[in-house]
């Protein structure tokens, strides 16, 4: 619970607007890795360098924000990352890499979610225990699925990261953007 009281404070503190959903696609990420981006190798590359394309200031965020509690996965903050002129080609490879070859745990995420519903209870949490609590087992009978990020966090945030593994990432300062 120490790791998930660690995590959670620091997202709240850098978007005092997100929402449950965005604490639980946060535990997802932490548990199950990029998992849920099974599309081909061809597809990701596309709405990759689309979503390149697109980029424009926001938040300011780390560049590379571990996300579990090894430390091994991370959230890759695309903004952050070339603007500290990392490779753009390593960073799809390494998100391509970890698609294929990271394998979470759904039991993770599940002791994941408890802590939340701890977490709330202690008042750790901006979201009332009934609210956790309602949100957490409605998660469990989907069978903890994948969810987007709230609308409210996606306008005031524009979150453009990637989730890697950090065994798969080379970190050479060589921008190709």
């Amino acid at each position: 619970m120490k790791f998930i009281n660690k995590l959670t404070a620091q997202h709240i503190a850098r978007y005092p607007n997100l929402e449950l959903r965005d604490l639980y696609k946060l535990l997802h990420q932490s548990a199950l890795g990029a998992s849920h981006a099974n599309a081909t190798d061809d597809v990701l590359e596309k709405e990759f360098n689309l979503e390149l394309d697109n980029l424009c200031e926001t938040h300011v965020e780390p560049a590379i924000d571990p996300i579990s509690p090894d430390g091994k996965i991370a959230r890759i903050h695309i903004r952050s990352y070339l603007a500290q002129k990392y490779s753009t080609e390593n960073l799809l490879s390494a998100f391509i890499q970890t698609t294929k070859n990271h394998n979470g745990s759904k039991e993770k995420l599940q002791k994941f979610c408890n802590c939340l519903k701890d977490l709330s209870k202690a008042r750790q949490l901006p979201f009332s225990p009934e609210e956790t609590e309602a949100f957490v087992t409605d998660i469990e009978s989907k069978d903890y699925p994948t969810l987007r990020h709230s609308d409210v966090f996606r306008q005031e945030y524009d979150p453009s990261y990637r989730i890697v593994h950090l065994d798969f990432l080379q970190l050479s300062k060589f921008c190709n953007s």
